[in-house]
Formats: structure tokens, C-alpha cells, sequence
């Protein structure tokens, strides 16, 4: 049985994973997007910006691979699909700001 931290880590590998996707894509398809560095990033701040949350999404399953298990494996597809909705709700707004913007 995993423990409450490998589900939290778990959570993170989602929410971080899921991150890493929609600045990936943009960056490498030539587009500005949002990152914490300003809401017009470059497309290659924003490959940047991808690849690292999918580092940290990596490092974090790589380190506790052993906790990999079907409770552990749901709470990351969990925390990815809020993370998605949550994503697709912001950018569905007319003009989405940073919250220190």
C-alpha cells in the first residue's frame, strides 16, 4: 500500500506532466505562451519551460519508482485530468492573465 507521500509525489508527476504538454507543444510549434516568466514567452522559453516540468515529472517517478502501483498510477491520471480541465478553463477565458501580472 503506498503511503500519503508517494500519493502526493503521485499528484505532482500528474500535475507536472500535464504542464509540461501544452508549452512543449506551443514552443515547438513556433508559438508565444504564457509561462512564469511573462505572459508572452518565447517559443523557445516555453520549450524550455516544458521540458523542465517533464524533468521534474521524470525525476519525481524515476526516484519512487518502487511506489509505482494502480492506486498511485490513478491519483497521477487524477491531478493530470484537473490539471487539463483546469488549463482548458483558463484559456478558454477571453483574456487570461498571470495572477501577478
Amino acid at each position: 500500500m503506498a503511503t500519503s507521500v508517494e500519493f502526493v509525489v503521485f499528484a505532482l508527476i500528474g500535475l507536472f506532466g500535464t504542464n509540461a504538454i501544452p508549452h512543449f507543444v506551443r514552443g515547438v510549434t513556433g508559438q508565444r505562451h504564457m509561462t512564469p516568466f511573462g505572459s508572452e514567452s518565447s517559443a523557445v522559453l516555453n520549450v524550455l519551460w516544458g521540458s523542465a516540468n517533464a524533468a521534474v515529472a521524470g525525476s519525481l517517478a524515476w526516484v519512487y519508482y518502487d511506489a509505482i502501483e494502480a492506486s498511485t498510477l490513478v491519483v497521477a491520471f487524477v491531478a493530470g485530468v484537473v490539471m487539463a480541465a483546469g488549463l482548458a478553463s483558463y484559456w478558454s477565458e477571453e483574456n487570461p492573465e498571470l495572477p501577478w501580472e
